[in-house]
């Protein structure tokens, strides 16, 4: 059974896949590290750079994204054979209002990359309003792939291009021309907004852990959802109407314990940010996370098999490989990933531990390419990269070791005590002393206090701090009372 759970009522958004009873996908989204990829912006052309062929696009949020000139769609429709040649300037202009989508998110020192294909997703296509070309996934066989080619070929119009996914090869051709009709009333509706509206403007937002959460549902197509957010089940029932092939549940979660601990998405979390995995037979994975890379290395542990050595190292590879598939797509891993298998001489054996971590990549949806062993039996994988990865988005460099480890950040620590808050019993208390440092205090209050003043106008209890000085961010529930008790324990 397919399960969903989100959590949604603190300023941390997550969701948690569950497939089978396994967690196989963490979604989190903390306010001040949302990805932009997939937004689509009105935006204005700032500068146009004839030496880089490329031109720099206003879109109303932190640096200038960059667009290089392939990816324009008058430069992709003109039909002049030597257009390679021609300047940037001839199809974009200083000032032009442009419509735009972010491929890459922003970084220290870029601003984000942009394109003006704009593709919107499906479940079994991807439709790009001015793509102009077909292309069908590679995993069909040749006879299915020319057919679905030439369904897409005669329903385009225009300048429309298409991606078929394989997923469309297991559908049948009404559902198909279902989806393509909705993806075009969305097109429709966002140039309606485009024109209502005045450049730089966001038109769409990609990065919304509902958009994320939804795409999910498209993939595993029926199961139950709970969330402890009734506004946030509306919206997925709302938009499940135009959708009547899936078979969604809806339940809110009204308990007092957070729904992450409950559903033990809070421990499977934990698990996601250590350095060392145990698996169920013994074995275990240690997982490094470099600027360059991640490396896993694999190692039998307890773990000594039944048979001969052969068949152990087997064993302990397979049930490695499905667990590091699942550990990437969970911990979000993108870029050059290298996996140190315990050795096997067997190239079958190694096919079967390739396509092990196959099957379990593919519960994803980043684009992967494993390309094999090399001479040291190190297997080699690359997996796109959009946006950081969890440990990235949720840990922070330890200002003791320098970079070295890493510890929680203080908006971490910030979110989980507004967690903690929402299941004490303040119906016996008048308020609450919390010891913590004075940067998870600030992150904690937010701006003005507005954050602080919520909390405790919706659990009606006073929180009173106590500052202590550390070198890395620390939070203590202290002490429950009466508001006289508890502003006599200030330090």
């Amino acid at each position: 059974m397919n399960e969903i759970i989100i959590n949604s009522i603190t300023r941390e958004k997550r969701a948690a896949i569950i497939e089978d009873g396994k967690i196989t996908k963490l979604m989190i989204q903390q306010p001040q590290e949302k990805s932009k990829v997939g937004n689509i912006y009105l935006g204005k052309v700032a500068n146009v750079k004839a030496g880089m062929n490329a031109s720099f696009i206003d879109i109303g949020e932190g640096k200038h994204g960059y667009i290089h000139r392939d990816q324009l769609p008058s430069y992709l429709h003109n039909e002049e054979p030597n257009k390679h040649l021609f300047p940037v300037s001839k199809f974009i202009s200083q000032g032009a209002q442009l419509l735009v989508q972010v491929k890459k998110d922003e970084t220290d020192i870029k601003g984000p990359m942009l394109t003006a294909v704009i593709e919107i997703a499906g479940e079994k296509m991807v439709y790009l309003p001015q793509g102009k070309y077909i292309a069908v996934s590679k995993k069909g066989e040749s006879g299915v792939k020319e057919v679905w080619r030439k369904l897409a070929k005669d329903q385009q119009r225009g300048n429309e291009g298409f991606i078929i996914r394989t997923s469309s090869f297991h559908s049948d051709k009404e559902q198909w021309l279902n989806e393509l009709e909705r993806l075009r009333h969305t097109y429709e509706k966002l140039m309606v907004k485009a024109s209502d509206s005045k450049a730089p403007a966001c038109l769409f937002d990609q990065s919304a852990l509902e958009e994320a959460v939804f795409k999910e549902m498209q993939r595993l197509k029926n199961g139950l959802i709970y969330s402890d957010d009734g506004a946030v089940l509306k919206g997925f029932k709302e938009r499940m109407a135009d959708w009547p092939e899936f078979k969604w549940n809806f339940e809110l979660y009204q308990r007092d314990e957070n729904i992450f601990s409950y559903y033990k998405a809070e421990t499977e979390l934990d698990k996601a940010l250590k350095r060392i995995i145990w698996l169920e037979n013994g074995s275990y994975l240690v997982i490094d996370e470099t600027e360059a890379l991640v490396s896993i290395d694999v190692n039998t542990g307890k773990f000594s098999g039944t048979k001969n050595l052969e068949d152990t190292v087997l064993k302990t590879n397979l049930a490695a490989a499905k667990e590091i598939g699942r550990q990437l797509v969970l911990r979000d891993y993108g870029g050059m990933i290298l996996i140190d298998f315990i050795d096997m001489k067997n190239q079958g054996d190694q096919q079967k531990v390739k396509n092990a971590i196959q099957h379990a990549l593919e519960k994803g949806d980043k684009q992967f390419r494993i390309e094999g062993f090399t001479s040291l039996g190190i297997l080699q994988i690359t997996r796109k990269r959009t946006k950081s990865s969890l440990s990235e988005a949720l840990l922070m460099p330890c200002p003791v070791c320098k970079g070295k480890g890493k510890v929680e950040s203080p908006e971490t620590l910030a979110f989980r005590l507004e967690r903690e808050l929402w299941e004490k019993p303040f119906r016996e208390h008048e308020g609450v002393l919390i010891e913590m440092t004075e940067d998870v205090k600030t992150a904690f209050c937010g701006n003005d206090n507005l954050h602080l003043e919520r909390i405790e106008k919706s659990l009606n209890v006073k929180i009173f701090f106590s500052i202590v000085k550390q070198n890395i961010p620390c939070c203590h529930i202290r002490k429950f009372g009466t508001e006289k008790e508890l502003s006599k324990d200030i330090v």
